[in-house]
């Protein structure tokens, strides 16, 4: 491998997608590193760069790679309101009154619900679930969804995955004799809803460092508090204490899916969480991996498009508790009939999506051409034909190909609805909150990375003048070069099977912990195959003088990179990607995954 190559190596080139790459620098610290690890662990030389460049060292590499859920987890009261909610819930459970739980339509949502009821029933206790209509009822709680929920006896609602800025729906609850907790990971605004308690470590009077966790890491925290009260108060006598372990593949699946970062304890319970999928004692787990033709173990690529996507497509274009009622059920034969429904659903999903995308895709490069080639510093685009299921999923797919943040309206004949995805260093989850205090959104909120809105059809254009204004002194950063660090550049046969071994076992590898990305320097191109129902992935083969490996790229029509299979007879490329074990149909040998190209005639 050539890792002594200069840094500067690329650095007059631009990639197909924009980028500049460069090679992470050895140094003498690096070498002395290398030593260590490799003499000690027998760690591949060249991902000793990568991984100091990740902050690892001889003091912390072994609690990096055999991390245990414990050396992370904090007490449960190290969250604002943990001790009066789990008194609170250890006494509905003691003197069993039923409690009601308002979840959100996505996978956090999903799979948050799916664990307190699972725990609520394993006590004993009756629960009943409200998940909401996206097309009705919208994101978040609403009065009459709660009410509703109580006069099926609750003295208590949850809501969790929402309920953060539901200051509204809140203030009608206080009227009643019913409490209210939230369990959420959305950014608060300054003044919280009325509630007997509220859990969020985004909290201005929280204690710092576990703002990343999702949802269902939140609802975890709680169980383990709850857990312990109960505990202490001898709930336990006559009754085996749950293993709360069995939860962490739902909270591994939320927080793949809800897309926050594999950092501290995200990341080790996701590591663990997918260890726990692979017994599949979650039947509904179980049977959407096998209706999903999952025939490999689970990882972070199958619980994002495999898993996650199906899941997702009940709220999207179906029935919203779909999700909910999956992870929950007991009985194979009826989780395999929901597993199926969720199945066609997302097939009709890609289907929608990939119709809204090629629309939006034309109306973003008409706009460009009208601004003698310039993109705007934030895509936003609004149709009456849109399905309000897809536009977050198209928001997403416009951010990855423009690098801009993005929204995405689907425009009704009163309340228009929209989603975002943002870029680095761009919250949209407080460009939409700002924007619903300024009275240009009636509702706006979410995370940096993904928000969502509801707003008026004609406020729009107001809309768009306030992005503009908001985003014009960030436009300087959109003119930088995007540059990739690259951990080695290398020939076909130096990514070998323990290479890519090694990087598993370093894993998992996901939002804000990409792995180690590689160049296979001038090689070729053969056996291009195109696969996906609408032909929009392809798998072929790399070879230079050495060897020859298979490479996949997924969702490439619309991307740059699908112009060098239309012409790739005799022509040399510099191919950027990740290393994985591809073990689909106990293939298992080392396969490239495509993430950039740089010609090799254009330099």
């Amino acid at each position: 491998m050539q890792n002594n190559v200069n840094s500067d190596f690329f650095s007059s080139q631009i990639s197909l997608q924009n980028y500049f790459w460069k090679l992470i620098p050895r140094d003498k610290e690096t070498e002395h590193l290398s030593l260590y690890l490799t003499q000690k662990y027998d760690v591949p030389n060249i991902l000793v760069p990568f991984l100091k460049n990740n902050g690892i060292n001889k003091e912390n590499f072994e609690l990096y790679l055999n991390s245990k859920i414990k050396d992370f987890i904090p007490d449960p009261f190290y969250f604002t309101d943990m001790k009066k909610t789990v008194e609170r819930l250890a006494d509905e459970i003691v003197n069993n009154r039923p409690i009601g739980i308002f979840g959100d339509y996505d996978v956090d949502g999903a799979a948050s619900t799916a664990m307190l009821y699972q725990f609520f029933n394993y006590c004993g206790l009756k629960t009943f679930v409200h998940i909401p209509d996206r097309f009705l009822e919208g994101y978040g709680p609403n009065s009459k969804a709660l009410i509703d929920l109580t006069k099926k006896g609750s003295k208590l609602v949850i809501t969790v995955d929402c309920g953060i800025t539901s200051h509204e729906p809140l203030e009608a609850m206080k009227k009643t004799k019913i409490d209210v907790i939230i369990m959420d990971h959305h950014q608060p605004g300054t003044k919280l809803p009325p509630a007997y308690s509220i859990i969020n470590p985004k909290r201005l009077d929280n204690e710092k460092g576990f703002e990343y966790l999702c949802a269902a890491g939140v609802t975890f925290m709680v169980l383990i508090g709850l857990n312990r009260e109960l505990r202490n108060r001898g709930f336990y006598k006559n009754l085996k204490e749950p293993n709360l372990i069995n939860f962490v593949d739902l909270v591994a699946l939320a927080t793949v899916c809800d897309v926050v970062p594999l950092q501290g304890l995200n990341r080790v319970m996701v590591k663990h969480g997918i260890t726990v999928m692979k017994s599949r004692k979650n039947i509904g787990i179980k049977c959407l991996s096998d209706v999903s033709n999952l025939n490999s173990p689970p990882d972070v690529q199958s619980l994002s498009f495999s898993l996650g996507p199906r899941i997702n497509a009940g709220g999207r274009i179906g029935n919203s508790k779909l999700g909910v009622n999956l992870l929950t059920e007991t009985d194979q034969d009826n989780a395999n009939e929901i597993a199926l429904m969720l199945d066609k659903l997302n097939n009709k999903r890609k289907l929608l999506t990939a119709q809204v995308e090629a629309e939006a895709i034309g109306m973003i490069e008409k706009q460009i051409r009208d601004n003698n080639g310039k993109t705007p510093n934030f895509i936003l685009l609004s149709s009456r034909n849109w399905h309000e299921g897809v536009i977050g999923i198209v928001a997403g797919k416009l951010k990855e190909k423009y690098k801009r943040p993005s929204c995405v309206i689907s425009i009704k004949e009163d309340l228009c609805k929209g989603s975002g995805r943002s870029i680095e260093n761009i919250s949209l989850g407080d460009l939409f909150y700002r924007a619903m205090k300024e009275k240009i959104l009636i509702k706006g909120g979410g995370h940096d990375m993904a928000a969502g809105l509801t707003i008026e059809k004609n406020k729009i254009d107001d809309f768009k003048n306030f992005l503009e204004l908001n985003m014009s002194n960030l436009s300087k950063n959109f003119s930088k070069p995007h540059i990739l660090n690259i951990a080695a550049i290398g020939k076909v046969s130096s990514f070998s099977y323990n290479l890519a071994e090694w990087i598993e076992k370093l894993g998992p590898w996901g939002e804000g912990a990409p792995m180690p990305m590689f160049v296979i320097n001038n090689a070729q191109v053969k056996n291009i195959n195109r696969f996906g129902i609408n032909k929009e992935h392809v798998s072929f083969k790399i070879f230079d003088h050495s060897e020859e490996i298979w490479c996949k790229k997924f969702n490439i029509m619309n991307s740059p990179l699908n112009k060098i299979f239309s012409n790739s007879s005799n022509r040399y490329f510099n191919f950027l990607g990740y290393l994985q074990i591809d073990t689909w149909n106990n293939r298992n040998r080392p396969e490239f995954h495509l993430i950039d190209v740089i010609l090799k005639d254009q330099s």
